[in-house]
């Protein structure tokens, strides 16, 4: 059995909902990627969403180099960000990483505004997840173990991650 999840995916993927689905149907922790941040760093979650792209990006890896030396059981949620570094990519591979996959058009409706990591949405958010998307899906694809797509059901997606974690 797979016992050191790590899900990836871009803002508005479900990586909180389906990776809380998961942890309670199998028992185990979900680490969440902002409260985990806050608490590496010191920092409250609104003093997150205030940092520059390139500070909270460092955060977001030193997270990822957190999360890949601890032990399972877990689900971890990671940002999106963590696939810029390509020497991050190995590091994932060590892990179960799984992108969960949505659509760009359905990445523009969900990734919002507000938030930690949506301080690059501020100017020309359409651009932004656009040119994140081209450049960010086929580094996920090489990281992940498993590429789930994502239906409309929260619950059928975290079954079939279930069904993957114990095959």
């Amino acid at each position: 059995m797979r016992d050191r999840i790590l899900l990836v995916g871009p803002m508005g993927a479900g990586k909180t909902t389906i990776g809380t689905l998961v942890s309670a149907e199998l028992g185990w922790k979900y680490i969440d990627n902002d409260a985990e941040m806050a608490e590496i760093s010191g920092l409250s979650e609104a003093e997150l969403s205030q940092l520059s792209v390139p500070e909270l990006h460092g955060l977001e890896e030193s997270y990822l180099m957190n999360i890949a030396s601890r032990p399972g059981p877990f689900i971890a949620g990671a940002a999106a960000s963590v696939v810029e570094n390509i020497e991050n990519l190995k590091v994932m591979q060590e892990l179960s990483t799984i992108y969960l996959y949505i659509p760009l058009e359905l990445q523009l409706e969900r990734a919002g505004g507000v938030g930690i990591g949506r301080q690059a949405l501020q100017e020309n958010p359409e651009e932004v997840i656009r040119e994140r998307f081209i450049r960010r899906d086929p580094r996920y694809r090489q990281a992940a173990a498993l590429t789930l797509e994502l239906s409309d059901s929260p619950e059928a997606d975290a079954a079939k991650l279930v069904s993957f974690i114990r095959s």
